[in-house]
């Protein structure tokens, strides 16, 4: 092997140069013998090139003593030591590189040198990802959580802008197809350990809706209010909660606000304002979204907060946090690794605000290690970022960072960053990262291609279409249909809407049915969706607006037909039921005073209402029928329709108008929150035998 060339000038125990001799290229790994220790790894950090000599400005990495600890000889290099190419095998001994384990990319200037790193390293120390916006961020963190999903690592993401959801899908990226092979990867989607969750499911169909619990102690509900409150207002909270908890085995926020309407203070009022901004959030209820469904092994949770503000996603963060911590303390859940994009947004640097979720992150960022939790913080401005959290992050990835605020920030957050390496971070191309912690040296690393779909690229305009040819995003569905003269094949029309996506396929309605099938089409069947209120709980009911049925999915799909003399109500049975829906329970004689009906007209009508079981009669009490009531959450459905194009389908007329809805529910004191009009599809299904329609999801609900 030819050497490379000769050390020469002034050396030391960390640095040296040498004349260059033959080909080499910064960032090449070199090997020199030393006197004492005999062969040091060193780096090509700079060729500087002069009159007729080239120059290597290189950095000591070090050797490996007895013991297998990476060291740095104690004295200076010789003069004149001949430098050479050190192997790929001795580069992996001495920083550290494994054989196997996440698979981030290649070592750089070493094409064919996998950068391994131990999942361990990275899990238990805290991990900073750092680079400014466009620097690749949230594509490194696509790499190291397809990596993270063969080791069936439970995964927790913090996601403000909707960016990680891709990753249920294969990378079909025509641009990177030609990577596959020169990073030895495939396309894979990862939909089968993704679970999506949101605060807003209006913009994020797909997800499912997060609940957090309502907090029991004045302690949790103090910390879950939006804004900061007074001593006083403390100190009332305390009070309140501490009487509801002689009463009440649950509590509720209108509990809180009832009480303290009772108390004559002007310290109430915020209090009961905050109360209010949270039961509008929608987010916290008795029937909290389950840790276990969050955490478990195989399992990348994403927390959807796109479309959220930003009060409302640090509330939810805080409160989702010290509930995951709490339970990973007392061990009722497997060990995590949790990610929080955007850091500098929950938990920011002292002098840029105060963040609700502050407080847990520092907490977790100090503590978390030693029960299992795993943290990472991604930022583009690392100097907002809470100091004392950054330098919990023993370990780092950065990428370009050129902000000089940032890059102070990154050298004194971490150790190991000199100038030289500020400088190189500076000037960092996209896909290049510097990794450090993980590895006994710091290296940079070529970061691999994405396996499945990247959703953090920047959108764009094509100038060359007029503004009316964009639109929404739409959902894609497919219904299989095999191409045989037998079976209808289904062509999709341009108009698109809400639609159940069908569960049941036409091979596996080939499979069900045992006679041959001659035809099959779609039939849509109108529906509303409600989400609906009956005091502190929440349910969404799916009403047929063909018939006055609502649908109820447990295993199979079912319809369950409502009264209809309820929308046919005289007009005095509906001043009734309004009044004693409003003011329920109520008594005959405040019926009688408050309608103006005649003592026996207001008893009568009463008693009418009470045989059609809309109201409940109990001594002198009235009260709405609350039996009724719990059978609509009961039947709460579980399903999110999705903005689809609508196949060339029968469309069933709408027969039930929504004011029918509407007053059905006043009738049992459910509110309408929110509404979404959407089909359910049916299958028309003509075999040799006979002829049937059943829904698309179970595939037993006879139309």
């Amino acid at each position: 092997m030819k050497p490379l060339g000769n050390i020469f000038g002034r050396t030391t125990t960390h640095d040296f140069r040498f004349k260059v001799e033959n080909l080499v290229k910064k960032w090449d790994y070199i090997v020199a013998n030393h006197l004492e220790v005999g062969p040091v790894l060193s780096q090509v950090l700079e060729i500087e090139a002069g009159g007729q000599q080239t120059t290597a400005i290189c950095s000591i990495v070090g050797y490996r003593n007895e013991r297998g600890l990476l060291r740095k000889p104690r004295t200076p290099l010789a003069h004149g030591t001949q430098i050479f190419p050190a192997n790929d095998y001795y580069i992996s001994n001495i920083i550290g590189i494994k054989k196997e384990g996440l698979y981030l990319g290649f070592l750089e200037g070493k094409d064919k040198l996998k950068a391994y790193i131990d999942p361990k390293k990275l899990v238990t120390k805290h991990l900073a990802v750092l680079a400014k916006s466009g620097g690749g961020k949230s594509y490194t963190i696509g790499v190291l959580l397809e990596e993270l999903a063969n080791y069936g690592i439970p995964c927790i993401v913090i996601d403000p802008h909707g960016e990680y959801s891709n990753i249920k899908y294969p990378n079909d990226n025509k641009d990177d197809e030609k990577y596959f092979k020169i990073y030895g990867v495939t396309p894979k989607g990862f939909a089968n350990i993704v679970k999506e969750f949101t605060i807003n499911t209006e913009i994020n169909r797909d997800a499912t809706q997060l609940k957090l619990a309502i907090p029991q102690e004045a302690y949790g509900i103090i910390q879950s209010m939006p804004f900061k409150i007074s001593a006083g207002q403390t100190g009332l909270i305390h009070n309140t909660v501490n009487q509801l908890q002689e009463t009440k085995s649950k509590i509720s926020f209108e509990d809180i606000i009832e009480e303290l309407n009772l108390i004559e203070s002007n310290a109430k009022w915020n209090i009961i304002s905050g109360l209010q901004q949270l039961i509008k959030t929608n987010l916290f209820s008795f029937s909290p979204t389950k840790v276990t469904d969050l955490i478990r092994p195989n399992r990348l949770s994403i927390i959807n907060l796109k479309g959220s503000p930003p009060e409302l996603q640090q509330i939810a963060v805080k409160s989702l946090l010290n509930e995951l911590f709490e339970k990973r303390k007392r061990e009722e859940v497997p060990p995590f690794f949790m990610i929080i994009e955007e850091a500098h947004n929950f938990c920011p640097e002292r002098g840029y605000g105060e963040a609700k979720s502050s407080g847990i992150i520092r907490t977790i960022a100090a503590e978390g290690r030693k029960f299992g939790l795993g943290l990472s913080v991604i930022t583009q401005r690392p100097a907002r970022v809470d100091k004392s959290v950054l330098s919990q992050c023993t370990s780092q990835i950065a990428m370009q960072v050129s902000n000089p605020g940032d890059l102070k920030a990154i050298s004194n957050s971490f150790e190991g960053i000199t100038t030289e390496t500020e400088r190189e971070i500076r000037n960092l191309p996209v896909g290049k990262a510097l990794l450090v912690g993980a590895t006994d040296y710091p290296v940079f690393v070529d970061i691999r291609v994405r396996r499945s779909q990247h959703g953090g690229r920047a959108k764009t305009f094509d100038l060359n279409k007029s503004v009316s040819d964009y639109k929404p995003t739409k959902a894609e569905t497919k219904v299989e249909a095999d191409v045989t003269p037998n079976v209808a094949r289904k062509s999709f029309a341009k108009k698109s809407a809400y639609i159940f996506e069908p569960k049941i396929g036409i091979k596996e309605i080939k499979t069900l049915e045992k006679s041959d099938i001659k035809n099959i089409t779609v039939v849509l069947n109108p529906c509303l969706l409600a989400n609906c209120s009956a005091g502190n709980r929440t349910f969404d009911i799916l009403f047929d607006l063909h018939n006055m049925h609502i649908f109820s999915l447990t295993d199979k799909l079912t319809a369950i037909r409502l009264p209809t003399n309820v929308s046919n109500l005289s007009p005095v049975q509906k001043q009734v039921l309004d009044l004693v829906s409003q003011t329920s329970p109520t008594t005959i004689s405040e019926v009688f005073a408050k309608t103006g009906l005649g003592f026996s007209q207001a008893s009568g009508t009463v008693s009418s209402l009470a045989r059609m079981k809309l109201l409940s009669v109990s001594g002198n009490k009235i009260s709405v029928n609350n039996d009724m009531t719990a059978n609509f959450q009961k039947v709460s459905f579980p399903l999110r329709p999705k903005y689809m194009d609508l196949p060339d389908a029968e469309k069933l007329p709408i027969k039930v108008k929504e004011n029918q809805l509407k007053g059905f529910l006043n009738a049992f004191g459910i509110k309408i929150n929110s509404k979404k009009a959407c089909w359910l599809p049916f299958y028309q299904v003509k075999t040799d035998s006979d002829e049937k329609i059943l829904d698309s999801i179970s595939y037993s609900l006879s139309l």
